[in-house]
């Protein structure tokens, strides 16, 4: 058992929202967070199981887009705890947490973050978020894309993330999703530029659609 999963056990977690003790959003305070229609991800016209609109998706590699909330209030506080205090747990909470219907035949693919960040916060959130929603919807999950360079996008306009991102990744296990449906894995959905540069590479790879679920879209 390793150190964080042994004082969870003898000092639990208290709900970001309220501060009771045992998990780190109660089920009380989940019931609060802000509810995402179905709708295209990138134009927020209302659509069926959140497709991407007609209108967008000449320009998109992504057929649909999942988001369980918006990132505000105690997403936001989620979220940070997993990235910044090393509550590896809130990845638990956040597959917990999400109701949307994933098709049976998709197989979860984490979006990696720059490798400095991981080795700074000693794991990729994104892969636990993966496992986490595997173990949920009982979909398998891969590691297949590769975080090329280490470009940071805090601050960066759309225009200056799609630029930076064009060449961050590589699909490294092109075999295992041939054919697949592919839903890549993210906390935090901002202008997209990100999951559409690695839906262009999972494509390329050879997997049949790509879709994506994020924990929240800011």
């Amino acid at each position: 058992m390793s150190v964080r999963k042994l004082l969870s056990h003898l000092a639990p977690y208290e709900c970001l929202g309220c501060g009771i003790e045992g998990a780190l959003v109660c089920l009380r305070c989940a019931q609060e967070l802000a509810h995402v229609p179905g709708r295209c991800y990138r134009c927020y016209r209302l659509s069926a199981n959140s497709r991407t609109c007609p209108s967008c998706r000449s320009s998109s590699a992504l057929y649909a887009v999942w988001t369980h909330t918006i990132y505000t209030k105690l997403a936001k506080e989620l979220v940070w705890h997993l990235k910044f205090s090393g509550a590896q747990a809130a990845a638990q909470e956040m597959g917990r947490l999400f109701t949307q219907i994933i098709p049976d035949d998709a197989v979860f693919v984490p979006v990696p973050t720059a490798s400095s960040r991981a080795r700074q916060r000693g794991y990729d959130q994104a892969i636990l978020l993966a496992r986490a929603l595997s173990r949920c919807y009982r979909l398998p999950h891969i590691t297949a894309l590769r975080r090329l360079g280490q470009q940071h996008q805090v601050g960066a306009s759309r225009e200056q993330r799609v630029t930076q991102m064009a060449d961050a990744y590589r699909c490294t296990k092109p075999r295992r999703i041939a054919g697949r449906h592919v839903v890549l894995v993210d906390d935090v959905l901002t202008t997209g530029a990100t999951l559409e540069a690695a839906a262009k590479v999972i494509k390329a790879a050879g997997a049949i659609r790509v879709s994506a679920v994020v924990f929240a879209q800011a």
